[in-house]
């Protein structure tokens, strides 16, 4: 029979509980994860690996797209800030005053934002 209009199946499949990592990982420890978890080598795991880096250097780059998705885990993208002239009033953050500022080149900030998978890890 036909599917009801407006109706979606659910097509999750339920996800195991992720054990929690006792030590901070180096990069080789994280290289041993990723061939151990996955059935590759050591050389398969690094390629993957490096190919991820590639990716995300290369999405960020000031030529590049401007940013980056590692889906539901972490956004990385690139705000461009503007350069400020010299003599604009800046807040002093410890007292709160109007001060004249210096001046600033124009910059490139990091932004990372948390998606929903890393939200989800953090509260248990």
């Amino acid at each position: 029979m036909a599917q009801a209009r407006g109706k979606k199946t659910s097509t999750k499949q339920p996800t195991a509980k992720t054990p929690p990592v006792k030590e901070a990982l180096t990069k080789s420890a994280l290289v041993s994860l990723i061939a151990e978890d996955n059935g590759v080598t050591r050389d398969v795991a690094k390629g993957v690996l490096a190919t991820i880096e590639n990716a995300m250097m290369g999405s960020i780059h000031p030529r590049g797209v401007g940013q980056f998705t590692l889906p539901g885990i972490l956004k990385i993208s690139l705000l461009k800030v503007p350069a400020r002239k010299a003599g604009t009033l800046v807040r002093n953050p410890s007292t709160g005053e109007m001060v004249k500022g210096a001046a600033k080149p124009a910059s490139m900030r990091v932004k990372i934002r948390a998606l929903v998978k890393l939200k989800a890890a953090t509260v248990s």
